[in-house]
């Protein structure tokens, strides 16, 4: 099992300081199956994806049978069991896999928002029913803080997902990168900035009040985003190239400033 996901300097760390070992351990479980699904997707030939895929697919009934055979999915058997995951959005987790397979980028905001939902929102939910929760009005928050979350990281790693050819950004809101000005680029991610931070903002009035404690590491884990893209405002452009990051201490500070303002 991967337990380096939330080592000291990683955001997962710090959203996760105060949570009790066995939701930590609950959630390790699951960031770790997820990233070995999403694995799947590094395969270069399409016909071992297609075995591997289709593999997982039935390694998954017996998971929900408590039959599982790989270590990861049998290590998701007692979470499933105990936090109540609903299987159908783990079957909606590899089946994203597979789409976003076929995917090299997104024509519109709404292709945008159904990848999110895939690579981020599905896994953000799972996590919440780990947090807990009463008020199902919860898991709205949660896909719509994915999306938002989604739209900070491609701005953030643009540069490297150029290289890649694989960058996400809805084409509607991007040029193509050759004989672009610097200016143009500054302006065009500045907009689409001001657009992740005003739907982070939304997501934010999704949560109910109530639940704001028990959703804290989600709380978090987006302010942490939020404002290491704001240290990249001043230069968006040089995202092409780098990127700046917090420091583990203003992570801390940040981390704990944010469960002090929740209360307990």
């Amino acid at each position: 099992m991967n337990d380096t996901l939330a080592t000291p300097g990683s955001d997962l760390y710090y959203s996760w300081l105060i949570l009790d070992k066995a939701k930590k351990d609950g959630l390790i479980k699951l960031h770790g199956f997820c990233n070995t699904l999403s694995h799947l997707l590094i395969l270069k030939e399409n016909d071992i994806f297609k075995i591997k895929w289709a593999w997982w697919q039935q390694e998954l009934g017996l998971m929900f049978l408590q039959k599982a055979t790989h270590p990861d999915a049998c290590a998701m058997q007692d979470i499933i069991a105990r936090y109540k995951l609903p299987p159908p959005l783990l079957q909606d987790y590899l089946d994203g896999v597979k789409l976003t397979r076929e995917l090299d980028h997104c024509c519109t905001e709404e292709d945008f928002k159904a990848y999110s939902y895939r690579t981020r929102g599905i896994k953000q939910s799972l996590a919440a029913y780990i947090y807990g929760f009463k008020d199902p009005n919860v898991l709205h928050y949660s896909t719509a803080m994915a999306a938002a979350l989604s739209l900070m990281d491609e701005i953030i790693h643009l540069g490297r997902n150029i290289k890649k050819d694989r960058v996400f950004l809805p084409l509607t809101a991007l040029p193509s990168w050759e004989n672009v000005s610097t200016l143009e680029i500054q302006s065009i991610l500045k907009m689409q900035a001001q657009k992740s931070l005003a739907d982070y903002q939304s997501a934010l009035l999704l949560l109910p009040a109530n639940e704001r404690y028990s959703q804290h590491p989600s709380l978090i884990e987006a302010k942490l985003k939020s404002k290491q893209l704001l240290l990249n405002e001043k230069d968006y452009s040089a995202l092409l190239s780098s990127y700046s990051e917090l420091t583990p201490l203003r992570k801390y500070l940040t981390a704990w400033w944010c469960r002090q303002s929740l209360g307990s």
